[in-house]
């Protein structure tokens, strides 16, 4: 094995995610220099073949780890008491080369095992990467009506809209069919989009009589249009239902009533 190289069976477990505490013991101990690694000893995170260990089975406190010999030994590398303490994992190898392992931190009395720089950075860019994708997500959510308003015409900015019209008329014409089979007489609502297509028919119908009005008929425009056509109605009643009578009297009647007619359709012809 190359020197400062650490053995293969030599495997600092992951247990990034594990939190480990004793209320009992903080409560009877405290926690400060002298007994930290005690502390740390009852964790999961400690390993029971290391060096400090070996000194405590020796006789020796668990922070004085005998100064020579090979394997893992536990040291504090950092504290600000009694909240945070900072232990650092490391091998030994023979020749006093040393290579870190893993870090660990007791803050207020929790164990936690410290991610690797690696994990650390790749936890970040992946936090990164997903709040990228949702902001973009979100960009494109708002910009699609006005991409296919650019791409096919102003109609397609109220697609949306139109969407949510049609989901409520079908809505609405499903609840009148059902009032129809029921057998209900059902007054059909007038909606906005119907009150403008009347007026702008309306408007239509109004500008057409404008441009093109329609012939008024002679009998409203001439005065004497009334007279004429009694003589007229006359004439044909007397044609139509002659008296019985072949003589004078009988005669005189149609050809009294033939002349008025006449003089009437004289007058409304002149």
């Amino acid at each position: 094995m190359a020197s400062g190289q650490v053995p293969s069976h030599i495997v600092t477990e992951d247990l990034t995610g594990t939190c480990w505490r004793d209320d009992l013991w903080l409560g009877a101990f405290g926690l400060h220099h002298g007994n930290v690694l005690d502390y740390f000893s009852l964790s999961p995170f400690y390993d029971r073949a290391c060096a400090n260990e070996r000194g405590f089975l020796a006789g020796k406190p668990r922070a004085q780890p005998p100064a020579l010999g090979e394997g893992v030994e536990y040291l504090l590398a950092d504290s600000q008491p009694p909240h945070l303490f900072i232990l650092r994992k490391m091998y030994r190898a023979v020749g006093g080369t040393i290579t870190t392992l893993a870090f660990y931190y007791i803050l207020d009395g929790s164990i936690y095992q410290a991610p690797s720089l690696q994990a650390a950075l790749l936890a970040r860019m992946q936090r990164c990467m997903f709040n990228l994708k949702a902001a973009f997500r979100d960009m494109q959510r708002d910009l699609a009506p006005l991409s296919l308003g650019a791409q096919q015409g102003p109609t397609a900015l109220s697609r949306p809209l139109c969407l949510c019209a049609a989901a409520s008329q079908q809505q609405e014409q499903s609840a009148l069919e059902r009032e129809l089979a029921a057998g209900r007489d059902v007054p059909r609502a007038t909606t906005a989009a119907d009150r403008e297509q009347q007026q702008r028919v309306e408007a239509n119908i109004r500008h057409v009589l404008r441009k093109f009005p329609l012939p008024m008929p002679a009998a409203l425009l001439e005065p004497g249009a009334a007279a004429g056509g009694g003589g007229g109605a006359q004439q044909v009643k007397a044609e139509r239902d002659p008296s019985p009578g072949p003589g004078p009297a009988a005669a005189a009647p149609s050809a009294t009533a033939t002349a008025g007619g006449g003089a009437m359709m004289s007058a409304a012809g002149g």
